[in-house]
C-alpha cells in the first residue's frame, strides 16, 4: 500500500466508531487498538443463493453510499465467466441489519457490481461467451428468443448455480462505521466526486440522501419532469452544491469538492426552518417544471438541464421564496437565467467563472436590474406597481352596477 494509501485511511477515521470508555486515560506510548469494528466473520453463499436473497430483498444492492452499476455487458460477462472457470472472485461484503422483527438484512457494502452481474446472468439479461467456440450461451431463455439464444443445458445451468462465492459479513456497524468500510475497501478504485460526496456520513449527508429520495428519484419526481443527469451519484451531488449555496447566504459561495466535502462533515443538524425552505424550493422547482404555463425554462430550451443550472435554479427559487413573486415571476426568472447563459458560454459546467455569472444574475433579480432574456425588472416594489395596475385593470373590467367584483385569491407559495 502506497503512503498516499496510508494518508488516505488516516482521513477516514472516525471519532463515532467504538471507542474504548477508558480513552480519557490515552497514553500515546501505549500500544493499544482504539476505535475498532468488530470481528466479521466469512461465508460461502451458491450463486443461487444469492439470486434469491436478491430477488426477495433479503441483500440490499442500494445502500445511499454505493455506486451505480457501473459496469457494461462486457465486464459483467467477464466474471460470470470467472466464475464458471473457478478464477478467484473477491469476496462480497455485507453489514448485517436486523429489523424491529428480527429479520435480517444484508446490505452490500462492496460487491455490487459482481452480484448484479450474477443476478442478470441467471435472469437472461446477460448471457456467456465460450471463449473456445466464440458461443454465446445463456441461462435463462424466454419463449420469444428460445429460437435464436442457445440456453445452457441443465447441468451447466446447475454447474453455475453451485458454485461458492465468498461474503464477508459484519454486524452491529454504526451508519458511520458502514460508510468507512465502504470508503476504505473502495481506495483503489476510482470513485466519482459525487459517489465520493455521497459515501460521506455526517446528519446534514443524511438529511440530503433522504431529499434525494424523497424529491428526486422517486416515482413522479423532479426527474420525471427535468432531463438530468442522475448517473454515479450526481443526484445528491446537485443536491449539495444547491443547499450548500443556499446555507451560505448572504455570502456567495461557489461549490468545490474540497469546499464541500469539508461542510459536508459538519457534526450539527440542519436547522429545521432551513428544512423547510429547502422543502419548499424542490417543490416549487417540481411545480414548474410540471406546469405548462411555468416550464419554458425546460421546454423553450430542451437540452439537458446542467448540474450549473440546477444548483442555481435551486438557488434563485430559495431567494424568490418569501418575496411576493408569482409563479410567473419565478418561471420567467428561471427561463432568463438559463437562456443567458446559454447565449453566453459554450461550456456550461459548474466552475467558479460560471457560478459568479449565476451570483451576478441572481444578484439583479434581487436588485431590480433588467435580465438579459426579457428586459423585465424584477424588484418588490415594480412587481407589486404591476400587479395593482392589473388588478386596477380587471376591476375596470368586471365593474358592475351593484358594486360587485371579483375577489381575487391569494397565493399560496
Amino acid at each position: 500500500m502506497s503512503e498516499k494509501d496510508f494518508e488516505d485511511r488516516d482521513e477516514l477515521m472516525d471519532e463515532d466508531i467504538e471507542v474504548d470508555e477508558d480513552d480519557h486515560t490515552f497514553d500515546p506510548n501505549v500500544f493499544k487498538i482504539r476505535q475498532s469494528l468488530e470481528q466479521p466473520f466469512a461465508q460461502a453463499f451458491t450463486t443461487a443463493e444469492l439470486h434469491a436473497q436478491i430477488h426477495e430483498g433479503i441483500i440490499d444492492l442500494n445502500p445511499p453510499y454505493q455506486r451505480d452499476v457501473v459496469w457494461g455487458t462486457s465486464k459483467q460477462m467477464e466474471i460470470i465467466d470467472s466464475i464458471l472457470h473457478n478464477y478467484y472472485v473477491p469476496p462480497v461484503i455485507f453489514t448485517v441489519r436486523k429489523d424491529e422483527d428480527g429479520e435480517e438484512t444484508r446490505v452490500c457494502v462492496d460487491g455490487k457490481q459482481r452480484l448484479t452481474s450474477i443476478q442478470k446472468f441467471f435472469d437472461g439479461q446477460i448471457g456467456y461467451r465460450d471463449p473456445h467456440t466464440k458461443k454465446l450461451w445463456w441461462y435463462t431463455c424466454p419463449e420469444s428468443s428460445k429460437s435464436s439464444r442457445n440456453e445452457m443445458p441443465i447441468e451447466g445451468k446447475k454447474m453455475f448455480a453451485d458454485k461458492y462465492i465468498t461474503c464477508v459479513e459484519y454486524s452491529n456497524l454504526t451508519p458511520e462505521a458502514e460508510r468507512d468500510v465502504f470508503q476504505r475497501v473502495q481506495l483503489g478504485v476510482a470513485l466519482t466526486a459525487a459517489e465520493k460526496l455521497q459515501a460521506i456520513s455526517s446528519p446534514w449527508a443524511a438529511w440530503i440522501n433522504g431529499l434525494e429520495s424523497r424529491y428526486v428519484s422517486s416515482e413522479d419526481g423532479l426527474t420525471d419532469v427535468i432531463k438530468f443527469d442522475t448517473k454515479r451519484g450526481r443526484n445528491f451531488q446537485n443536491l449539495a452544491h444547491l443547499i450548500y449555496c443556499c446555507d451560505g447566504l448572504p455570502d456567495q459561495f461557489v461549490p468545490t469538492q474540497t469546499k464541500i466535502e469539508k461542510w459536508m462533515y459538519r457534526n450539527d443538524q440542519p436547522p429545521q426552518e432551513f428544512q423547510e425552505a429547502i422543502n419548499e424550493v424542490l417543490s416549487k422547482l417540481w411545480h414548474l417544471a410540471s406546469q405548462k404555463l411555468t416550464n419554458q425554462a425546460f421546454q423553450k430550451i430542451t437540452a439537458q438541464v446542467a448540474p450549473v443550472e440546477f444548483v442555481y435554479f435551486g438557488v434563485l427559487l430559495y431567494v424568490m421564496r418569501d418575496n411576493e413573486y408569482t409563479d410567473e415571476d419565478r418561471a420567467e426568472c428561471l427561463y432568463a437565467l438559463r437562456k443567458e447563459l446559454r447565449e453566453s458560454e459554450k461550456d456550461i459546467r459548474l466552475n467558479t467563472r460560471l457560478g459568479r455569472r449565476c451570483w451576478e444574475f441572481i444578484n439583479k433579480v434581487d436588485g431590480g436590474a433588467p435580465t438579459s432574456a426579457t428586459g423585465t425588472v424584477f424588484t418588490i416594489a415594480a412587481l407589486k406597481d404591476r400587479r395593482k395596475r392589473r388588478a386596477d385593470e380587471d376591476a375596470a373590467d368586471d365593474y358592475r352596477p351593484t358594486g360587485s367584483a371579483k375577489k381575487n385569491k391569494a397565493k399560496v407559495w
